[in-house]
């Protein structure tokens, strides 16, 4: 999505597209989502691209190096010279929008899993967001793969008994788990992410290997933010925690929250200060681009831009 705001912080255009993610279908098809958005976004406000002083991107893949590359690439054919413009990883913009100033760690439990943090000497850490392989043990991926890993230990034997196995058979149509063999060998996407809502339900009602599981999703999401923490931050310095992503913004309990919170209280280090913003992440791409342009924000910029924000998103 993108997103447009006047200079009183009034957003007037909102923009959709496709995944701007390259790694998902590719460099031109991503630009192309992206252009796509932009283009909406001026079309919905009635300017052109003229218009626009500065911009700054949340992208979606940009995580190491050669990332960062491949992302300024796509980028630059849409961008006219004219615009100071710049991108960071998406969880990013999670950070300026809970903190105004991007300073802090943006911890993302969406679908995926990400930790992204700054400090003021604008040194930056990322920790995780490539997937358990690599030892992200969160996201609403990860959650509704360990609902179906644990949902078929309790069937077997192997662990205790849970009332997510009846609930994944009737959230997909089958007659028993191993139903979900077929589909993977007919690369079906499993959408595994749409489980959450499934375990949190069976959590509330008292499943404990639920409760156990988004447990172990909020230990391992303060475990990253800490890691995050220590390498940029001083021990006894505020920290601003933000966490984004759809799995935190619309929680049904706060099993999941609280265990989070309770990992980095527990840490010992700094003064935690957890926010779960209330607006879009997107919002934070205009705080990034006032900032890049030395645009000072005032409480009035900062009130009329999630007001108006919120009459599109």
């Amino acid at each position: 999505m993108a997103i447009l705001a006047d200079k009183s912080g009034q957003v007037v255009g909102y923009g959709l597209g496709g995944t701007g993610n390259f790694q998902i279908d590719g460099i031109e098809p991503a630009r192309a989502e992206v252009q796509k958005s932009i283009s909406s976004a001026l079309d919905n406000a009635g300017v052109d691209l003229s218009s626009v002083v500065s911009a700054y991107f949340g992208m979606a893949g940009a995580d190491r190096l050669r990332d960062f590359k491949i992302v300024r690439n796509l980028l630059e054919p849409l961008i006219p010279p004219t615009i100071h413009w710049n991108f960071e990883n998406d969880a990013i913009l999670g950070l300026w929008a809970g903190t105004f100033d991007g300073v802090g760690v943006g911890v993302v439990c969406g679908t995926g899993t990400n930790v992204v943090g700054v400090n003021l000497q604008g040194k930056r850490v990322q920790i995780g967001g490539m997937g358990s392989l690599f030892g992200d043990y969160a996201g609403g991926s990860y959650i509704g793969e360990r609902a179906i890993a644990l949902s078929m230990r309790g069937v077997e034997g192997r662990g205790e008994p849970t009332s997510m196995y009846d609930a994944i058979l009737e959230h997909y149509g089958i007659e028993h788990l191993l139903d979900l063999v077929d589909r993977i060998y007919d690369k079906e996407n499993l959408k595994l992410g749409d489980l959450v809502s499934l375990v949190m339900n069976a959590a509330s009602q008292g499943d404990q290997v639920a409760i156990d599981l988004l447990q172990e999703v909020g230990r391992e999401l303060g475990i990253s933010t800490n890691a995050a923490i220590r390498q940029l931050f001083h021990a006894q310095e505020q920290v601003k925690v933000v966490g984004v992503g759809s799995v935190f913004q619309e929680p049904k309990i706060a099993i999941m929250y609280d265990e989070f919170a309770k990992t980095l209280h527990d840490a010992e280090y700094g003064d935690i200060d957890i926010q779960i913003p209330t607006t879009e992440p997107a919002v934070g791409s205009i705080y990034g681009a006032a900032a890049q342009i030395g645009y000072s924000i005032s409480d009035d910029f900062k009130a009329r831009l999630e007001e108006s924000a919120r009459q599109y998103m």
